[in-house]
């Protein structure tokens, strides 16, 4: 989910504090910290990292905040806070968070490298790939194309609806047990969000839907024959050298060591934690796990023309408005202003976590706080780290 939609309002908060109390790890009394857990010592002065850390954790009233800088190979991390409710566990560059919607850079990324090797044509309608699988009153697939399904112009509803301010289907979501079980499938995900029909005409308007990148796995899939976890780790995994980073299967709700517990929060009180929540609900529009060394890493390669062609990375930053506070989105890939230029990133935020990287191609930076803030800004404060990461 678009981590600039973290305000929600106190109906979402009622609704889902039963799933938190039905649902709640027993970790959320205190797991025993690990020593590989300690936050990344940084090899200089920290030049104010620290203190706008600290700001920007206190600005989302998370209960652990990190932020990991990269300049070329160099890379250090900052923590605020803790890992976790108690006892305190501190956060660094090598501490695992649920990435959320930074997953569609990696999904975009791998429909991109199929359109070079003449797999996919971005303009064809997805209908040609996917015969049947969307559906919905006054949607036609045919009108459907992939490019519009990669920059959120397809007319297809957000299947999460947390973007768009639509908590009843969000709550319908986390309060499903059924799904805690027996993982959804990706066409039931789908279905979350062409059961409403056709919300405008395919290319008219750019509204955020977390149904498109659902749609985009499944293509992948498709015309591979391979699975999204395996796509991301053969086609940028291993490519890029994120040795901390996978794309969780159904059923996979575990974090690896180190990593951040993830709580839902009101105005810094969290009130359930959700770490180990099903990732298939998120699939390939928010579930991948990563750290920010690898992050940094991730996006500097993309921005450098490492992970897609160059013509196809042109295309990615070939920008159109996004309503919902997105801002200006390309394909799978958002454009920041920063007191130097421009930068590319994209936010993310899933029940439990909310993460942001940006880059130039040199210099980056990727933050994440453990907590789903409801009723809470933390803007300002991130505008600032990135302007310094970037820019200082």
């Amino acid at each position: 989910m678009r981590g600039k939609a973290m305000r929600a309002g106190a109906t979402v908060a009622a609704m889902v504090t039963a799933f938190g109390l039905a649902h709640a790890s027993p970790a959320l009394a205190s797991p025993s910290a690990t020593p590989g857990a300690r936050a990344a010592a940084p090899a200089a002065p920290d030049g104010g990292y620290q203190e706008q850390i600290d700001a920007y954790r206190n600005a989302s009233g998370s209960i652990g905040a990190m932020a990991t800088v990269r300049h070329g190979d160099e890379v250090v991390g900052f923590g605020s806070g803790s890992a976790q409710l108690a006892p305190p566990v501190a956060l660094g560059a090598d501490t695992h968070f649920r990435m959320g919607s930074q997953t569609k850079m990696f999904t975009a990324s791998i429909v991109l490298q199929l359109a070079d090797e003449g797999k996919v044509d971005l303009d064809a309608p997805i209908e040609r790939y996917l015969p049947g699988v969307v559906h919905g009153k006054d949607l036609d697939p045919n009108a459907i194309t992939v490019r519009q399904l990669l920059q959120h112009r397809s007319g297809i509803k957000d299947n999460l609806g947390f973007v768009n301010g639509d908590y009843f289907q969000t709550a319908k979501l986390l309060l499903n047990p059924v799904w805690q079980i027996v993982p959804p499938t990706e066409q039931q995900m789908v279905d979350e969000g062409t059961e409403y029909g056709k919300q405008f005409d395919p290319g008219t308007q750019g509204v955020y839907s977390n149904t498109n990148f659902t749609i985009l796995g499944m293509l992948a899939e498709k015309l591979t024959g391979s699975d999204m976890s395996t796509l991301i780790k053969t086609r940028i995994i291993d490519r890029v050298g994120m040795p901390a980073t996978f794309f969780p299967k159904p059923g996979q709700k575990d974090l690896p060591e180190p990593y951040a517990r993830g709580y839902l929060s009101v105005k810094g009180a969290p009130f359930a934690d959700v770490s180990n929540f099903e990732p298939a609900v998120w699939g390939s529009a928010a579930a991948l796990v990563s750290t920010g060394r690898d992050m940094t890493k991730f996006i500097n390669a993309l921005v450098g023309g490492q992970v897609v062609s160059q013509a196809r990375l042109a295309e990615m930053q070939h920008t159109l408005p996004v309503t919902a506070g997105v801002g200006d989105y390309g394909l799978g890939l958002v454009k920041f202003k920063t007191a130097c230029g421009i930068a590319w990133g994209h936010t993310g935020s899933v029940a439990g976590y909310s993460t942001e990287t940006v880059g130039d191609g040199e210099r980056s930076l990727s933050v994440g706080i453990n907590n789903t803030p409801v009723i809470a800004d933390q803007t300002d404060a991130m505008q600032k780290m990135v302007d310094k990461a970037l820019c200082g």
